[in-house]
């Protein structure tokens, strides 16, 4: 469709296209390395062949250039129905600004000085995401049919029991691992019950020896006061718990508020699947410019961005259950403030760039909550958190640093061969096996 905008020189419509188009390229190169673009668009042509994962990388940052002078340009149509901005191409290009920062944030362990460079630039030119209201989400609603526009991850637990798993580390990380409880712990998750089983027939892993390579300090099997979840990469039949198990909260699945209710889901509860897709947050911009401060010397105060970003975070996040939260339930000023002491402690009290890094990593995966992209390339970036929960079994194999390609992809493309998933995309020199 892109050329056909831009001969009808409907610059919005091509604008944004780009845009998306290059967050799809670095998606796909961030998940699997190589992937085809060149001779992906000759239809004469089935068996493309896969690209240089750098490559496609610097064709989707010429695609953000592209974008934000197509939307620079007078256009002589604008979008009916984008879902994301309402068509204002202001705000588009504050997304491809926002996208080249993440972008530059990869390339920082390849090429330091060029990414310090543009990140600077960008900075100077103080177009980033800066405010929830030019998050880029996808709302989800309460509609029920033709089609279903509920948030999946509250169909898929609230209609008839859950079928996710939380998991345990990252319940202990809200509710455990610091000494407050995080402010965001009641919007996060909803507990079906508020009191943990000792019942081996709903959970088999109770009173089993604990794994002897689990650190001491690591939860193993079961959380206190309902937090009912799994461990890492455990495997176990499925139990009768789909009533009990902690369901995704209000946040971002649209799903209840914990205020201790005790009861199961239902589709009728919280915001009936009114959630939605975070994409791109103010918040994720500032842990990003933290991180990027630390150890490139960008502008900025770290501390002070970290700081900046935990509190966007837990402000998204309260004003996103605000119709729901329950008074004695909702975390007050000092519960807050107490919180984001303890973070800027732990910041302090690090002796190194790298354990301050781990505070700043820590923040960010916590703020990520429903965003498996940008989790998934901070652990590869940083190789944080550190102290993730082990798998069950003592040697698991290698964390996928690309994921293999899928099986249509090779089985039917005869230029393109299966890889391992030790394969490292282009911009992760960390060293191989060093995330477990």
């Amino acid at each position: 469709f892109i050329p056909i905008y831009e001969e009808k020189e409907w610059w919005i419509h091509a604008g944004i296209s780009k845009i998306i188009e290059a967050y799809v390229l670095v998606t796909l190169v961030d998940f699997y390395g190589d992937v085809p673009w060149t001779e992906s668009f000759d239809a004469t042509n089935f068996n493309p062949v896969a690209d240089d994962d750098e490559s496609v990388y610097a064709v989707a940052l010429g695609k953000l250039d592209e974008a934000i002078e197509d939307l620079d340009k007078e256009s002589l149509a604008t979008p009916a129905n984008d879902l994301f901005y309402g068509g204002d191409p202001e705000a588009w290009i504050t997304l491809a600004n926002t996208l080249k920062l993440k972008i530059n944030l990869n390339l920082r362990l390849v090429d330091p000085s060029g990414s310090t460079s543009v990140i600077n630039s960008l900075i100077s030119e103080d177009d980033l995401i800066n405010d929830p209201s030019q998050n880029w989400v996808f709302e989800y609603s309460r509609n029920t049919d033709n089609p279903d526009s509920r948030h999946p991850y509250f169909t898929y637990n609230y209609l008839n029991g859950g079928n996710d798993y939380m998991a345990n580390y990252f319940m202990w990380t809200l509710y455990s691992e610091k000494s407050v409880v995080d402010p965001r712990m009641r919007y996060y998750f909803y507990r079906q019950v508020i009191e943990s089983t000792t019942d081996v027939t709903e959970l088999p892993c109770y009173g089993a020896p604990r794994p002897g390579h689990y650190p001491d300090y690591m939860p193993f099997c079961t959380l206190e006061d309902g937090y009912w979840g799994r461990d890492h990469l455990d495997d176990d039949g499925i139990p009768p718990d789909t009533k009990k198990r902690t369901l995704w909260g209000v946040y971002p699945a649209g799903g209840e508020f914990d205020a201790d209710y005790g009861w199961p889901g239902d589709p009728a509860a919280g915001l009936q699947g009114a959630g939605a897709e975070v994409i791109m947050l103010d918040s994720y911009v500032k842990f990003m410019l933290a991180e990027a401060a630390l150890t490139l010397g960008t502008t900025g105060d770290p501390r002070q961005l970290l700081l900046d970003a935990v509190q966007a975070s837990i402000d998204y996040v309260m004003a996103f259950g605000e119709e729901l939260a329950v008074e004695g339930y909702i975390p007050d000023q000092q519960d807050i403030d107490d919180y984001l002491a303890e973070v800027g402690s732990l910041y302090d009290n690090a002796t190194s760039d790298t354990e301050r890094l781990e505070v700043i990593a820590k923040e960010y995966y916590i703020a990520l909550f429903g965003n498996g992209v940008e989790s998934y390339n901070l652990v590869k970036r940083t190789t944080m958190p550190s102290n993730l929960q082990p798998a069950l079994v003592a040697d698991p194999g290698n964390f996928p640093r690309t994921f293999n390609y899928a099986a249509d992809c090779v089985n039917l493309n005869s230029s393109i061969d299966q890889k391992p998933h030790t394969v490292q995309v282009f911009w992760d020199t960390n060293p191989a096996g060093i995330i477990q």
